[in-house]
């Protein structure tokens, strides 16, 4: 559908007109004001964005709607202040679009495409018309859809509403909900039951497939169940007892040090293996692109293909396996060679970096590659339809791929890259050459760590938590191994069975899969003379009860090594003593509950404040020799105080040092980059009610780098 190309279309012209009407805006609060006039939109808070900007009652119920969202969805204390916020850069966009005749006429025949089905569905269902007629109608009044979508609006999602029947397409939120509502009016209270229970089933569905919870469509149809007082949940609850497709391999953080796995297609159907195979390469196709290790960005390549090919698509995957094929794949990482959907042909490891070879042909863009398995196994999985995938975080799929090649060796290849590997050493002084912790507080990091076994590393956005727990790691080992290091992200939706052991769905049944904690620790038990290290991101995120179960008690320094039954098998299980669990917590995060005292009290917690007047940043800045870095800097010190002093935010608030950590040279454009796209916007959710304050700090900002 290409609804999505109006909405870039207003956005790009309503931009343009602020633009006009506002000279002395900056780029970003012009932006800025364009989001937030489609802040309902962009989170489907009502059933019809254009419907918002018929008349001054529109523009009213929508504010009641967004009041409705920030007090009973987010929870907000200042729902109030935020609902007139959005709601005042809503009256501006009704003003641009009042000024182009109108939403009706602006938008076209888009204002009135979910009504225009809906009767054409009505027909059909009725008996009076035929549902090719109606596609064929359609197709002309509403052709933002296609006929395949025509065909299942008007025919399968609208009969499967009405009798309350499970359908399994994933329909448009928007055109959803607008059935749903006009159900309701035009057929009585028992077809929208049919039609909530109908949808309801859909969502159940397409999160079994996908892992999706249709937060949108869900929301919608909760606000019309109430409206109506049918009782009919569309709360998390209706999602338990489902274990997503998507969700049967346990999903890592993957370190960019580490070995990583790659599932690649030999051209179409694999028809190039032999070749590949003989002449100990990988290729890939897009040869229009040229060599592509000149692109800088993922965002400049996506541009030379639609100047190459034409549309206005995102080309997701065909950006990602380029970028990737030039940048990301190196030297000792693992490939396999995919055939179809289920079959791999071949295995090697990359010997060489990215060659453009123009002489090529089509499949220009060539590895070397040291092929060391070649011929037919099967998969017992289906494999995504792409030329290259990372498939490094799929630790299920990758231990089906290595008994395929290694069956039951005890010695496997996955495992034995790693055994094999010399890793670069890493000391206390690297440490703090690259995280910028003076001394004194690195002992006591380290101290904490390995008495207390467990460390949650807290502080504002931008002072390198996540950077600074795997050098810990690393410092502790004395070297850069990346196979006692381990690195996970919390979400609400993490459970027991993706950390330590649940039943996963397979093509016949369910089996008994183990998670990502359970086989660490496993890993970490057979090699008990040396430190192991788990690193939890966004630890408060989880629920640490559902996610460590029965052993939330074992973390605990003094219950290290004790066992306890598991819940799904018959087994001891205890957490080894070498085990080292780092957690990390934005302190900045406003969505975030209380911390549950269960996790303070197995906890050691360490605040990790900006370091700007460590002597580590102090020399990278003297290095950096830059007056406008230095200036810059001197503002952001400043402005910490004052976030300090703010009794709604604190030293939980403050802007880090990682902001102004670069590899690459300082220039003006990168500067300007930092303060407009990172601090700026930044600032803005902070103050979002104090307009001034953010005014006048982000003209100190942009004045310190002038």
């Amino acid at each position: 559908m290409d609804i999505q190309n109006t909405v870039t279309r207003v956005k790009g012209e309503y931009k343009d007109y602020l633009r006009r009407t506002h000279p002395d805006w900056a780029e970003s609060t012009v932006s800025t004001h364009v989001s937030d006039a489609f802040y309902l939109y962009q989170n489907n808070i009502v059933l019809s964005f254009w419907k918002c900007f018929a008349d001054d009652n529109s523009i009213a119920a929508a504010q009641q709607d967004l009041l409705d969202y920030f007090t009973n969805e987010v929870l907000s204390s200042r729902a109030g202040e935020r609902a007139k916020g959005y709601c005042k850069d809503l009256t501006m966009l009704k003003e641009f679009i009042d000024s182009k005749g109108g939403v009706r006429q602006y938008i076209g025949y888009e204002y009135d495409c979910e009504a225009t089905i809906y009767q054409y569905a009505k027909k059909v269902y009725n008996g009076e018309l035929e549902a090719k007629d109606a596609v064929k109608a359609l197709c002309a009044e509403v052709p933002c859809f296609g006929e395949g979508s025509h065909k299942f609006t008007v025919g399968t999602l609208f009969t499967a509403m009405m009798n309350g029947k499970t359908y399994t397409w994933k329909a448009n939120t928007e055109l959803t909900s607008y059935f749903i509502a006009h159900i309701g009016q035009d057929y009585g209270q028992d077809k929208l039951s049919n039609a909530l229970r109908a949808t309801q089933e859909n969502i159940k569905y397409y999160y079994g497939q996908t892992g999706n919870k249709s937060t949108s469509i869900r929301r919608s149809c909760r606000r019309i169940g109430d409206q109506y007082g049918i009782d009919i949940s569309f709360g998390d609850n209706i999602f338990d007892g489902i274990i997503p497709k998507k969700s049967s391999d346990t999903v890592l953080t993957v370190d960019a040090a580490s070995t990583r796995y790659w599932l690649y297609a030999a051209g179409d159907g694999s028809a190039n293996w032999e070749s590949d195979y003989a002449e100990g390469i990988m290729a890939i196709g897009w040869s229009g692109m040229g060599d592509l290790s000149v692109y800088s960005s993922k965002e400049e390549m996506r541009g030379k293909m639609r100047e190459l090919y034409g549309g206005t698509g995102s080309y997701r995957n065909q950006v990602l396996a380029t970028w990737q094929f030039a940048n990301e794949i190196k030297p000792g990482d693992v490939v396999f060679v995919k055939k179809g959907l289920k079959k791999v042909v071949g295995r090697g490891i990359v010997e060489g970096e990215y060659v453009y070879d123009e002489q090529r042909g089509e499949f220009c863009h060539t590895r070397k590659v040291c092929w060391t398995d070649k011929g037919e196994w099967e998969h017992p999985d289906q494999y995504v339809l792409k030329t290259l995938t990372d498939m490094t975080p799929y630790t299920d799929f990758l231990k089906k791929m290595q008994a395929l090649f290694d069956g039951d060796r005890s010695e496997a290849f996955l495992d034995a890259e790693e055994k094999t590997t010399i890793y670069d050493p890493y000391t206390p002084e690297d440490f703090l050459q690259d995280v910028y912790m003076d001394a004194e507080w690195y002992q006591i990091l380290k101290f904490l760590l390995l008495t207390k076994k467990n460390v949650i590393l807290q502080g504002a956005p931008g002072v390198g938590k996540t950077f600074a727990a795997k050098r810990l790691a690393y410092s502790i080992m004395k070297e850069k191994d990346t196979s006692r290091v381990q690195m996970v992200q919390f979400h609400q939706s993490y459970s027991y069975e993706d950390f330590i052991m649940g039943f996963r769905p397979t093509e016949a049944n369910f089996a008994l899969k183990t998670g990502v904690f359970y086989e660490f620790c496993r890993k970490a038990e057979k090699d008990d003379e040396r430190p192991y290290f788990f690193i939890i991101d966004e630890i408060n995120r989880g629920n640490l009860s559902k996610i460590f179960g029965e052993l939330f008690m074992l973390i605990e320094s003094d219950k290290r090594g004790v066992e306890l039954q598991l819940l799904y098998a018959d087994e001891l299980f205890s957490i080894p003593g070498n085990v080292h669990i780092i957690g990390m917590m934005n302190t900045a995060d406003r969505s975030l509950a209380m911390v549950d005292y269960a996790l303070r009290r197995r906890f050691a917690f360490f605040e990790m404040p900006p370091a700007f007047a460590s002597s580590g940043f102090q020399a990278y800045k003297a290095k950096i020799n830059n007056i406008k870095f230095d200036r810059l800097v001197e503002t952001v010190e400043r402005l910490n105080k004052e976030i300090i002093e703010d009794d709604s935010l604190g030293e939980g608030f403050c802007i880090g040092h990682s902001y102004f950590c670069t590899k690459i040279n300082i220039s003006d454009q990168w500067l300007h980059a930092v303060v407009e796209f990172e601090l700026i916007p930044l600032l803005k959710e902070y103050w979002f009610d104090e307009p001034a304050k953010v005014k006048n700090w982000s003209r100190a900002l942009q004045e310190a780098i002038k």
